[in-house]
């Protein structure tokens, strides 16, 4: 997954400038006149910057502050002026599986980077999983993770109290110089180099009743974080969403219009009006997005080019060469063979 590109929203960022000890964002402004127009922009606790804007801003304020930690926030306590939507629905749930279910479904007005997956061990226990870079021991995508890790704990801190029953955080990078101060700050032991990002919890944690909230202000909450949602889906390239979606299976190849529409809460005709500008269709993107599967299963797998067709969903081989004939110039068995060829160049 290419994490280099993309938007996050305030609500990432916002905490770590607090936690620089940078008592406004006026003051920020006046010491970089580089970063005004993003400081102006991040006054909106639901606005979002660009990847490279806020990996520009954290490495500022890391090298102003001389701590490296700064992305490993302590637990704060809520602050109704720079809260977001989806914290407020967050922390109105009843119970830490509803919270978490939110999290998951509109995960993308945080960052169209995180994507969270909640699962259960065969033990029981609840792993929580965040997504993973190709280059997770990178400076800024360690920060990132980070960033993700500390807001969505301190939400969950939030909303249990001491009733949250942490058992631990995966992280998928070495160990860090300032792991004490980590695993201080966020009080639990944390297990470097496991291969995946996710905060682990006792299974009996997920459906223990919190507290009731007023269900009408629950609904409202949920009509205004839908709503956002909306715009969000309506902004920006609603072809890399679909295509995103895809490649995530969290939309099926086959789906038909609706049901595509129905996953970015819009209409067929929304969904339809958006493509026809972006110039493209949804069956332009589910093609690439299977000739791109494609791709991958034959460099990365000795699988039969046949049960490759059947695996992304057609009919069988036949159709597959015609795809790759027309969009590569080259049938998938050339494919695969030129990529052995140079495989056995390079070694």
């Amino acid at each position: 997954m290419n994490m280099d590109k993309g938007y996050v929203s305030a609500a990432l960022i916002r905490p770590v400038i607090e936690n620089s000890g940078i008592r406004s964002f006026d003051q920020l402004s006046e010491q970089d006149a580089d970063i005004q127009r993003v400081v102006k922009q991040l006054k909106d606790n639901d606005c979002r910057i660009s990847i490279e804007e806020a990996d520009a801003l954290i490495s500022k304020l890391i090298r102003q502050s001389g701590n490296e930690a700064l992305c490993v926030h302590p637990p704060h306590k809520f602050n109704t002026q720079s809260s977001c939507q989806l914290q407020n629905l967050f922390l109105c749930s009843n119970t830490l599986r509803e919270a978490l279910y939110y999290m998951e479904k509109f995960a993308p007005l945080l960052s169209d980077l995180l994507e969270v997956n909640v699962t259960r061990t065969r033990e029981g226990t609840i792993k929580v999983k965040l997504p993973v870079g190709d280059s997770s021991y990178m400076s800024d995508q360690r920060h990132r993770s980070e960033l993700m890790l500390s807001v969505l704990l301190n939400w969950m801190r939030q909303l249990c109290g001491n009733r949250l029953n942490l058992l631990g955080i995966n992280l998928p990078f070495p160990a860090t110089q300032y792991q004490q101060t980590q695993s201080q700050l966020w009080n639990t032991k944390l297990n470097y180099n496991s291969g995946e990002c996710a905060i682990l919890l006792n299974g009996n944690a997920l459906d223990e009743g919190l507290h009731h909230t007023n269900p009408h202000i629950l609904n409202m909450m949920k009509r205004e974080v839908e709503e956002q949602y909306r715009k969000l889906a309506r902004s920006g390239s609603l072809a890399d969403r679909i295509r995103k979606a895809l490649l995530q299976e969290k939309v099926r190849l086959n789906a038909n219009q609706q049901e595509v529409a129905a996953y970015f809460h819009i209409s067929a005709r929304t969904l339809n009006r958006h493509l026809h500008r972006e110039d493209t269709s949804l069956k332009q993107i589910v093609t690439q997005v299977r000739l791109e599967m494609a791709k991958k299963m034959l460099t990365d797998s000795e699988d039969p080019i046949e049960q490759i067709a059947l695996n992304i969903g057609l009919s069988g081989r036949r159709t597959l060469d015609r795809i790759f004939i027309k969009e590569m110039n080259m049938s998938p068995a050339q494919y695969r063979q030129r990529y052995r060829q140079k495989l056995a160049m390079i070694h």
